[in-house]
């Protein structure tokens, strides 16, 4: 695809949102998402809808994926409008049109596509593979459940986490999550909210409410500014940044009373997995907080899932003058170790995530992955030479690395430059042979999570020598997991999320 190609779209694409008004195509979108989602009450504001549209599903030609709308609400607000809109001669694009969003919808689609093959043109299309995965695959997982919920509160809602977001923000944690709660269900069935509205009938002031719409909301105007600031670079259309996922509601009308949510699931979103937006400010102890709860809640998670399997924690071996850790978590039968697990908390910058060579962006977490790999094959070493008495490795013991963030999802690419970095650290080290240097799998923390509510101990481990040297090798967890949809364990932490959240109910935030 040429140059031209992609500027023609470019332009039309263009045009065409710069003839919207954006509060009422907000609303367009808004509705479209929740009839999509299975809600009836946005019927009424699309005139055209086709009954196949209705609850349609990925792969349904009636769907716009949410991926999409998210793009289309940005590239909406960072287009100029043109002068003296719906004045006069002026032509106004339609916002009770289903066909008006699928139009939007097919400009973007070709728009990417011909940005797909300028990119291809020069780069290899496992980085495209990697970033396409990286913008599809979380909406695909969807955050609103119960171990999203329970993760976010005990890896960014406690310790020194909670400590600095509640002296930054001015609000508990909990009640910030509440409002956040509150307003996914509210604008998630497509309601217009008034900024004023009274939430003491659920313990909120409005002094707290105004400090959390602080980091849910942005005023109309603000956000119109930021989107097109963000997005002026000429990076791909698709992987530009997001403004929703600083603020997931905008705010329309004087003193920005009136609230919308183009995407109501990105609220969801910003009080679980994007709390870290909160306290990635808050140094090195709270990152090390954070790091030492992730391994905690792998390790207390396997140990839940994994039966009949042992699971243990990090311990030291060794001489007393060279001490060592093992992996953070050892899988075993009893007798012997059969899966050792290296935990990495570390979140993907955006640069990381989309750029057209992650590895430059975010040396620093890709390095952090190579040393994951070193002291995996370290600890596989100083088995082989029996400094890890009296623990015992099987000889086909697999090395596995569990993230909190899509650091090498279907990145094939990275995994090499990261398995060739982990090299050159075994190499210095000077004791690591061929041998200890045994092939990783990749597993992120919401993957393994799923394969175990729909899978047994021992499809999980199946599923991971697969990933690490099967004919899946590099492929995600879920899709070398044969997961049984007929099975579904319940998630072992659920009732602890009223910890740190004492209002919760497991049916907030759910359709009536």
């Amino acid at each position: 695809m040429t140059r031209l190609g992609r500027d023609t779209y470019r332009r039309k694409l263009e045009r065409t949102l710069s003839q919207s008004l954006d509060e009422p195509m907000i609303g367009l979108i808004s509705a479209v998402v929740g009839i999509q989602g299975g809600y009836d009450a946005p019927l009424s504001a699309v005139r055209d809808l086709p009954p196949e549209a209705i609850g349609a599903k990925l792969g349904s030609p009636y769907h716009i994926p949410l991926w999409s709308m998210e793009t289309l609400v940005n590239e909406l607000l960072a287009t100029p409008k043109v002068r003296d809109q719906g004045i006069g001669r002026t032509r106004l694009l339609r916002t009770d049109l289903f066909a008006s969003l699928r139009v939007l919808h097919n400009i973007l689609v070709k728009l990417e596509n011909a940005e797909d093959g300028i990119f291809l043109q020069s780069h290899d299309v496992f980085y495209e593979m990697g970033r396409i995965a990286q913008r599809q695959f979380p909406w695909q997982r969807g955050v609103a459940n119960a171990p999203t919920l329970y993760r976010s509160m005990l890896l960014y809602g406690s310790g020194s986490a909670k400590e600095f977001f509640e002296e930054s923000t001015g609000i508990p944690i909990a009640d910030f999550v509440k409002v956040g709660a509150y307003l996914a269900g509210a604008l998630g069935r497509c309601e217009l909210i008034d900024r004023r509205r009274d939430l003491s009938a659920i313990g909120i002031t409005p002094e707290m409410r105004e400090a959390a719409l602080t980091r849910f909301a942005i005023a109309h105007a603000e956000a119109r500014g930021r989107a097109a600031q963000m997005r002026s670079k000429g990076r791909h259309t698709a992987y530009r940044p997001s403004i929703l996922r600083d603020h997931p509601i905008l705010a329309f009308g004087e003193g920005g009373k009136k609230l919308r949510a183009p995407i109501s699931e990105l609220i969801t979103y910003r009080y679980t997995s994007g709390l870290y937006l909160d306290v990635v400010r808050g140094g090195g102890a709270v990152w090390t907080g954070i790091g030492n709860r992730f391994e905690t809640y792998v390790r207390d998670y396997l140990e839940a899932m994994m039966a009949p399997y042992n699971v243990a924690g990090e311990s030291l071996y060794g001489p007393k003058k060279a001490r060592f850790r093992t992996p953070d978590v050892l899988i075993s039968n009893g007798e012997q170790i059969l899966f050792a697990v290296e935990c990495k908390a570390k979140r993907m910058s955006f640069e990381a995530r989309f750029a057209d060579d992650p590895m430059i962006e975010d040396a620093r977490g890709f390095d952090e992955m190579a040393k994951g790999i070193f002291q995996l094959w370290r600890f596989f070493a100083h088995a082989r030479r029996g400094l890890t008495a009296p623990l015992s490795l099987d000889e086909d013991c697999q090395a596995v690395i569990v993230t909190a963030d899509s650091w090498l999802t279907m990145a094939r690419n990275q995994g090499e430059q990261v398995l060739a970095a982990a090299h050159r650290l075994a190499d210095e080290d000077g004791y690591i042979d061929t041998v200890d240097r045994r092939d990783i799998a990749f597993c992120q923390i919401d993957d393994v999570e799923f394969a175990l509510q729909h899978g047994t101990g021992d499809s999980f481990l199946t599923a991971c020598r697969e990933l690490a040297s099967g004919e899946k090798k590099g492929w995600m967890l879920l899709v070398a997991h044969a997961a049984d949809q007929d099975l579904e364990r319940p998630y072992p932490f659920s009732e602890r999320i009223e910890e740190f959240l004492p209002w919760f109910a497991p049916d907030v935030g759910k359709p009536d």
